[in-house]
C-alpha cells in the first residue's frame, strides 16, 4: 500500500546535483514531504542524532565519515531513523556489510523513482530492502532493461544515463560507478549517438520522450 502521511527525509551526499536530483524525485511521489540535506558524514551523524526523521538516504562514499563508519556511529547512539544507503556499488560485500551494520536498505543510485519508492515504503513497514542479486541484471528492472535493448543502449550506458538525469558530471558518474573518466566519456558518446542527440539536455529530454521512467 503506497505510504501517503507526511514523511522527513534525511538525504547524505557531497554531490549536489545528485541531491537536487534525488529532492526531485521523492516530491513527485509522495504528496507531503519535508528534506534536509548534508554532504559528508560528520553533519549526517550529527543531524541523526536527535532521531528527528522517518528515514534517511545515505551515500554509502561520504567524506569525513563513510556510510560504514557513520553505521556504526549510530549503532553506538541507539538512532531509530531506519537508513538506506543509495550508492553506485554493486559489490556483495558492500551489501552484506551495511545491512549487518544496521542499514534497514542497500539501494543503486542507477534505481528509478519507482525502485526507490518501493525502497522507503518497505523500510517504513520495517522490512529489509537489498538487491536479489548482486549484479548489473538485477539492479534494473526487466522493463528498464527492455528499453534499453530496445534503444541501443547497454546496461552500463543505461546507468551512467539515469546518472545523468540526476545532474552528476562526467568526474562524479566515474566516481559512482567505479570508472574511469574516458570510459564515461565513451559511453556519453554512445548515448548521445543511440539517442540522436548532441547535448545533457537534449539526451534527457529524448529519453523523456522514447519512455524512459
Amino acid at each position: 500500500m503506497p505510504y501517503s502521511g507526511s514523511m522527513k527525509v534525511l538525504l547524505a551526499d557531497d554531490h549536489h546535483l545528485f541531491l537536487e536530483g534525488i529532492r526531485s524525485v521523492l516530491k513527485n511521489i509522495f504528496s507531503d514531504v519535508e528534506f534536509e540535506c548534508v554532504s559528508n558524514g560528520h553533519q549526517a551523524l550529527e543531524k541523526l542524532s536527535n532521531n528527528a526523521y522517518d528515514v534517511a538516504l545515505i551515500d554509502l562514499r561520504l567524506p569525513g565519515i563513510d556510510g560504514f563508519s557513520l553505521l556504526e556511529e549510530l549503532s553506538k547512539s541507539l538512532c531509530l531513523t531506519p537508513i538506506i544507503m543509495v550508492t553506485a556499488s554493486e559489490d556483495p560485500w558492500d551489501v552484506d556489510k551495511t545491512l549487518e551494520l544496521g542499514a534497514m536498505g542497500f539501494v543503486s543510485k542507477s534505481s528509478n523513482g519507482k525502485q526507490i519508492q518501493h525502497a522507503i515504503e518497505s523500510v517504513l513497514r520495517g522490512e529489509i530492502v537489498k538487491p536479489s542479486n548482486n549484479n548489473q541484471s538485477n539492479t534494473l528492472n526487466s522493463t528498464s532493461t527492455d528499453w534499453a535493448s530496445q534503444h541501443n543502449l547497454t546496461i552500463r550506458q543505461l546507468e551512467v544515463l539515469r546518472l545523468i538525469r540526476h545532474g552528476l558530471s562526467n568526474k562524479a558518474i566515474a566516481e559512482q560507478l567505479f570508472l574511469s573518466l574516458a570510459t564515461v566519456k565513451t559511453h556519453i558518446v554512445a548515448i548521445f549517438q543511440a539517442l540522436g542527440t548532441q547535448s545533457r539536455t537534449e539526451a534527457i529530454k529524448k529519453a523523456q520522450q522514447l519512455g524512459l521512467d
